[in-house]
């Protein structure tokens, strides 16, 4: 009997996909339970309460409730949190706030670049990529959770992204700045030698501390890329460190009072100065790009580039290949070398056929 009395209670205990056992104060509670366990069982629904009430709560889940969720699971504990939510957001208002997540097509994927276009014509290959990839990020969340089918198989539409040119500021336009900031406020200076030296972003030098900064080096503990790396001083660099942190603390930090707020505030009166003020890309982040832009086109390997300027694949780095002109100069001149050299005559200037009859050999033989 599947059903027996214990004490007081009934237990059911019966056998499908594996052992079940319950039990229930009547013996018509029990009869029942046991009755839809086999229905369920029969139409492939999970037969245990619990788990037949995650699964209804899973196909509820609506697009704005996931969003949330993955913003509180994943997204809150990275770097570019608002980023993640303006990304996010996009999509859930594609897709629909009160939509609900099990729906999800293929189809209503790539609708996504659709009804993005329709909106703004201009969006650009870039920003739909970054929409996308937060749109994967939450599909692959939901898929471990059970809110999507684990065989549910998607593709995420990748565009070709338009290579931008590389901003980098002159050695004229750096002598210019830093003359002009010295007079309106000379901590600006500091900051800006600094970076265009260093090749940090922002954000790492308002975290840097004076024991992060030796007599030659700095060291990034905390950085986009999460890996930590050492960057080399030039003499001026190492001059601005060592006034910074005379008479303060180890953990206290170098630039306490700054903000990429209170930089970009100065760097635009600057800006204006040089006149460069409808340059949209002659911004405070330049500063990194004329960094790696110098190394590049002063013959510093890419490998070396990418550790100093805290790369954490080599491909960003590959953007500034193509400012060093000077390996791809060599290499005509070494074509056109070649096709002004007389024939059979190899580099070393030793005729071919004396080559192959021995002439060399027989020569340093004597």
């Amino acid at each position: 009997m599947p059903i027996k009395q214990r004490g007081n209670s009934y237990q059911v205990a019966i056998t499908l996909d594996k052992r079940y056992r319950k039990s229930f104060k009547t013996r018509v509670e029990a009869e029942r339970w046991e009755l839809e366990a086999k229905l369920r069982h029969a139409k492939g629904e999970p037969v245990d309460d619990r788990k037949r009430g995650k699964a209804k709560e899973a196909d509820s889940i609506t697009w704005e409730q996931l969003r949330k969720e993955v913003m509180r699971n994943r997204w809150s504990k990275q770097k570019s949190t608002s980023t993640a939510e303006i990304n996010s957001k996009t999509i859930v208002e594609i897709l629909g706030a009160d939509a609900l997540v099990k729906h999800i097509s293929q189809r209503a994927i790539d609708d996504v670049a659709v009804m993005m276009q329709e909106e703004n014509e201009e969006v650009s290959p870039a920003t739909l990529n970054r929409k996308y990839s937060s749109l994967s990020v939450m599909i692959k969340y939901a898929k471990k959770r059970g809110y999507i089918p684990k065989d549910f198989d998607f593709e995420i539409p990748k565009y070709k992204e338009a290579e931008h040119r590389i901003r980098w500021i002159t050695d004229q336009e750096e002598k210019e700045m830093i003359a002009y900031l010295q007079t309106i406020q000379s901590e600006v200076a500091d900051i800006v030698t600094i970076l265009i030296n260093t090749g940090l972003r922002l954000s790492e030098l308002w975290r840097l501390t004076v024991r992060d900064v030796t007599d030659t080096h700095l060291t990034v503990w905390e950085s986009k890329s999460g890996k930590a790396r050492s960057v080399p001083l030039v003499s001026k660099v190492r001059e601005i460190f060592k006034d910074r942190k005379e008479n303060r603390a180890p953990d206290s930090k170098l630039f306490p009072d700054w903000t990429n707020y209170r930089l970009t505030h100065f760097w635009n009166r600057g800006r204006d100065y040089l006149g460069l003020s409808n340059d949209p890309q002659y911004v405070p982040h330049v500063c990194r790009h004329t960094f790696c832009t110098r190394l590049i086109q002063r013959g510093v390997p890419i490998t070396h580039v990418q550790r100093l300027a805290g790369h954490s694949v080599i491909t960003t780095t590959l953007r500034y290949a193509h400012l060093s002109q000077g390996d791809l100069d060599l290499a005509i001149l070494a074509l056109e070398e070649g096709q002004n050299r007389a024939p059979n005559t190899p580099e070393n200037g030793h005729d071919l056929t004396y080559i192959k009859e021995g002439g060399i050999a027989a020569k340093q033989g004597a």
